[in-house]
């Protein structure tokens, strides 16, 4: 398959890329530093620009047969339109070039457990809420603009990443809350997502993901 991979330099993006290589997929990135993109491939190309430039997200889009985005700004707490800017523009440029498959990372935090999940609740609600208002913010809409959208999508809302190793364990729970949502690697969220490119059961879900 053809991917097009968005926030590739990341830590979840450059999983992706790197593992979607390794199972001989080729894949496109945009990146505004191209030399920001460690990996080195025949089956890899970059394009530079910014996801927040409508025309240089089609050059991406283009020809894909799915997309993947793991676009993010981190921990960092300013206000921002990376998440839901930079997912209009990938969405307008899948309507065009009629790409129906779409998987984003999202985090299990960005909607707060019930109060029965009580160390959970006061994580996310008195800490996380608080500290990455602003962030979280944008990343509501960009959940938003997905679930409004008319293509195959899923919503991968990890738990706290990580650097940890690829295992290929971890939990699943598909439109639910799940209990003890506390890490996940970001090699294992890119290894779930990739399984789930030719998945129906999938489509249309928000899945959280986590230990």
């Amino acid at each position: 398959m053809r991917l097009a991979v968005f926030g590739a330099t990341g830590g979840t993006g450059r999983e992706l890329t790197r593992q979607a290589l390794d199972r001989n997929h080729e894949v496109v990135v945009l990146a505004r530093n191209p030399d920001a993109v460690e990996q080195r491939h025949p089956g890899l190309r970059v394009e530079q620009g910014d996801v927040l430039d409508p025309e240089t997200v089609d050059k991406v889009v283009d020809g894909a047969d799915a997309v993947l985005s793991a676009l993010g700004i981190g921990y960092r707490r300013h206000a921002t339109t990376v998440y839901s800017v930079g997912m209009a523009n990938i969405l307008g440029s899948m309507d065009r070039s009629g790409v129906r498959r779409l998987l984003v990372v999202s985090t299990s935090s960005v909607q707060v457990p019930p109060k029965s999940h009580l160390g959970e609740w006061i994580v996310g609600r008195l800490i996380l809420h608080q500290v990455l208002r602003k962030p979280y913010a944008d990343m509501m809409e960009m959940e938003r603009r997905i679930r409004a959208a008319d293509c195959d999508w899923s919503l991968v809302r990890a738990a706290r990443l990580t650097k940890g190793p690829l295992t290929g364990n971890y939990r699943t729970a598909v439109d639910t809350k799940l209990r003890g949502c506390w890490s996940i690697s970001r090699a294992d969220v890119a290894h779930y997502m990739l399984d789930q490119l030719t998945a129906p059961e999938t489509h249309r879900a928000t899945i959280e993901l986590a230990y």
